[in-house]
């Protein structure tokens, strides 16, 4: 189906409103780290636990910063503290049983508004219903890919790279 003037417009809107850009990034700073902490403790799992300052040191993440997202990520039962000389964080489970949508979710909230309110241009009742069904298709795709990728698989394909390159470097 061709889109219209005015559901070009109306889809604009949308997308301005809930802070998609050119780019089409929408994963805060916040997400970012949260995800770069979550792997990083999913390459140490099994391990001592690893104190949020080395993570901040070797991801150049600001330490008050992922004190907080690790705070959340900790409320949301994704990491749990150990206390003492040699304490941190760790992981709550094991990498394969941690989804890197849980893990935005957790920080970031919903994806995709699911409700989204009229135009400002009070566009045409038809051309509402359909943007909000295809964001709600968007919505549900982009659940179920990010919900399918663990942190098990994060830390294989990053594996998988060091390998690449450790190869490439000697041929």
């Amino acid at each position: 189906m061709p889109l219209t003037g005015a559901l070009l417009s109306i889809i604009k809107y949308y997308i301005n409103s809930i802070g998609i850009v050119g780019n089409m990034r929408f994963i805060s700073a916040k997400g970012e780290y949260a995800i770069m902490a979550m792997l990083a403790l999913s390459l140490h799992s099994g391990e001592r636990p690893l104190q949020v300052k080395s993570i901040a040191q070797k991801k150049a993440i600001p330490l008050r910063f992922l004190e907080q997202v690790m705070s959340v990520l900790k409320k949301k039962g994704l990491v749990e503290s150990v206390r003492g000389p040699h304490g941190g964080y760790r992981l709550s489970r094991a990498p394969d049983q941690i989804c890197f949508g849980e893990v935005l979710q957790a920080v970031e909230g919903p994806f995709i508004v699911e409700d989204l309110p009229v135009t400002r241009s009070g566009g045409a009742k038809v051309e509402n219903q359909v943007i909000q069904e295809v964001w709600s298709e968007i919505s549900t795709s982009l659940n179920t890919h990010l919900n399918a990728i663990s942190f098990e698989d994060l830390c294989n394909r990053k594996r998988e790279k060091e390998e690449k390159e450790v190869l490439m470097f000697h041929i």
